[in-house]
């Protein structure tokens, strides 16, 4: 038997021409190609042919009844079968067929609606033109153009002028079009194509069921992107503008760009939410030279949260303080939403041992490594030295909006108005709550903590320099003890004001307040007061203050000491000396022990939107490179493939 979807499809392509009539034989001739005929919109649907199909003996005598086309032999499809026919045009023989073969679907459905349409019986083919619509069924895609040409033969659509595509949701427009209905493949000729908010324009596009591959053309990115590592560390005229660079990069893109950034092949993977672009072959092209960035995952998806991964970075510096200089690469994975892991294998050059009390940093040469996992709540970091034998990690977890949970192991965390502090262990919860919205005090900040801590003196003498802010412990006995902690910090407005922020010099106080208990049945209170001068003399930013403390009780750890004594000096500063380079570096003076306790100089060194940053601490020993990069324009591609499926992680075959 004949499939009830076969039988109607049959009788829907039987009567193609009834449209204009009631008799099917008489009026072929009007559906032929005739320009004396007048023109309109007609719907034609239009069956693919299947091999092979017939039908069975038992429906032979339903056939037989049936009025038919005469030229069946040379237009079999008129009647959406393919048959054999004898050779006085008598009924197809049947042949022998499995039953299950009758059922099978046709591939796809054809339907063209156009203002004039024309059948060319010679040819087999149907043309559409002026606002000719093709509607390809069973693939979810229609088709827009000036003209469209169907040939039933070859199964081949081609369109010219004003083509539109619309594809499982997917728009892409193009000057051509050619189309295989069988095999679900098509060329588009200077295709134009919107995804998430990112334009495509190349000089072909080829598809078929897996997905769109573009050859030689560019990607528009929804938004500027900025991709930054340790800028935090840059001069002060640089840093001041990394936080808006990283909500705003598109207000900080130069009108021409210092670089392009090039990438060899590029896949999109529509169907998922995130990482769902991988570019392969990424380089920085400059005027006379380039430099690789390999690969690179990040997200489109047409919304301003944008991040991006590099899976491979170089890496020098301190590998969180282990000691010494560490150089290699750092690998890194997206996973999830918002998540990132990385491993970096390092060497470790110089770093002294907890074991050399008082030792300086060594020559010694040995290997490291660096373990992280970052997301939108979890921080998380681990790094070893072979050297220094030193293992340091830290966990961050963001409880609920400004409360979080840390934690570390011989790890520096931060610690409101003492710095960077360094326990041996640490366990605590921080609630940070900062009010800006009283007149004439730009922030209130209050930082409440409470947690477990143990402490270990010689970890300060791995910096010998900074170990003599602390008397230079020799004793290795441990101490624990619970903290609960209270700070309260405040800045005023400009108290005056000479000048304007170019040519100018302003005044401000800043104050804070420290309340802690310890279980061990220690008290302490710091009060201390900053009075600042700000001097701005065009490109050269100074900042400058007197720092007062009175401290009363005592803290049972070393590393919470408030090491900037009773009475301190700073001076801070920052200058552009062009546009490719700005110059920095900090100065911290205790006056009561007459010892220096911050000595920092910085560097950003290249274009506005490529900058190298350069860091050493002459108290730590440490040296950070960093980088800041700003692009908003077009990427241009070797090949772009969007992908619709997945296929196992190979991206289209793109490595």
């Amino acid at each position: 038997m004949i499939s009830k979807s076969l039988s109607s499809r049959i009788i829907i392509t039987l009567n193609i021409c009834l449209i204009a009539g009631n008799l099917i034989w008489p009026q072929l001739a009007t559906c032929s190609t005739n320009p004396k005929q007048p023109v309109g919109t007609i719907l034609l649907p239009i069956t693919p042919k299947l091999d092979e199909i017939v039908p069975a003996a038992e429906d032979e005598q339903a056939l037989e009844n049936t009025t038919k086309p005469t030229n069946l032999k040379n237009n079999p499809e008129e009647s959406g079968l393919v048959t054999e026919v004898s050779a006085d045009n008598e009924l197809p023989l049947a042949k022998d067929k499995d039953t299950a073969e009758l059922d099978k679907p046709l591939k796809a459905s054809v339907q063209i609606v156009a203002d004039d349409t024309e059948f060319d019986e010679a040819k087999n083919t149907f043309l559409g033109t002026g606002n000719a619509v093709a509607i390809i069924g069973d693939q979810d895609s229609k088709l827009e153009a000036d003209m469209i040409l169907y040939n039933q033969d070859t199964q081949i659509m081609d369109a010219r002028g004003n083509v539109k595509i619309i594809r499982k949701g997917q728009i892409t427009t193009g000057s051509a079009f050619k189309f295989d209905v069988s095999s679900d493949e098509y060329l588009i000729t200077k295709p134009d194509t919107e995804l998430q908010g990112s334009e495509i324009i190349s000089r072909n596009a080829f598809s078929n069921a897996d997905g769109l591959a573009f050859k030689n053309g560019t990607i528009d990115m929804p938004q500027a992107f900025y991709y930054s590592k340790n800028t935090m560390n840059a001069p002060t005229v640089y840093s001041q503008d990394v936080p808006n660079r990283l909500m705003h990069p598109e207000a900080y893109v130069p009108r021409q760009s210092s670089f392009v950034f090039k990438a060899r092949k590029m896949v999109y993977e529509k169907y998922k939410d995130t990482n769902n672009l991988t570019i392969f072959g990424g380089r920085l092209q400059f005027k006379h030279f380039s430099v690789p960035v390999g690969k690179i995952v990040t997200t489109i998806n047409g919304s301003k949260e944008q991040r991006i991964v590099m899976p491979i970075v170089p890496y020098l510096g301190n590998n969180l303080y282990v000691g010494g200089t560490s150089i290699g690469a750092i690998f890194n994975t997206p996973i999830g939403k918002t998540g990132v892991l990385s491993y970096a294998p390092l060497i470790q050059l110089g770093g002294a041992s907890l074991a050399a009390t008082g030792n300086s940093n060594s020559t010694s040469i040995g290997v490291g490594t660096q373990l992280g996992y970052v997301n939108n709540k979890i921080n998380f970091h681990y790094a070893y030295g072979t050297v220094s034998n030193l293992s340091v990690g830290d966990f961050k977890y963001k409880i609920w909006k400004r409360v979080r949970f840390q934690s570390g192991v011989n790890r520096f965390l931060t610690n409101g108005m003492f710095g960077a502090q360094r326990a041996h262990l640490i366990a605590e919860v921080v609630d940070n709550h900062m009010i800006r919205s009283i007149p004439l005090i730009p922030f209130l900040d209050f930082r409440t903590s409470a947690g477990w801590a143990q402490d270990y003196p010689q970890l300060v003498n791995l910096s010998p320099q900074f170990a003599k802010l602390f008397g230079s412990p020799t004793t290795t006995q441990t101490t624990s003890a619970f903290r609960l902690q209270e700070q309260i910090r405040a800045a005023t407005a400009p108290l005056f004001q000479l000048g304007d922020d170019k040519y100018g010099i302003s005044g401000m106080i800043m104050g804070g307040l420290v309340g802690r208990a310890y279980s061990t049945g220690d008290k302490q209170t710091i009060a201390t007061g900053t009075p600042m001068l700000n001097i701005s003399l065009n490109r050269l930013k100074l900042q400058t203050g007197y720092t007062t403390a009175q401290i009363h009780g005592s803290t049972p750890f070393v590393f919470d000491q408030y090491y900037m004594g009773s009475s301190s000096t700073f001076v801070s500063g920052s200058v552009r000396v062009n546009k490719f380079l700005d110059l920095g570096g900090y100065y911290g003076y205790n006056l009561q022990q007459k010892l220096p306790y911050a000595e920092t100089v910085t560097a950003a060194i290249g274009p506005p939107d490529f900058k190298v940053i350069l860091s050493h601490d002459m108290i730590f020993g440490y040296s950070r490179v960093g980088f800041g990069i700003l692009y908003g324009q077009p990427i241009p591609f070797n090949k772009l493939v969007v992908k619709g499926n997945p296929d196992r992680g190979q991206l289209g075959g793109i490595q």
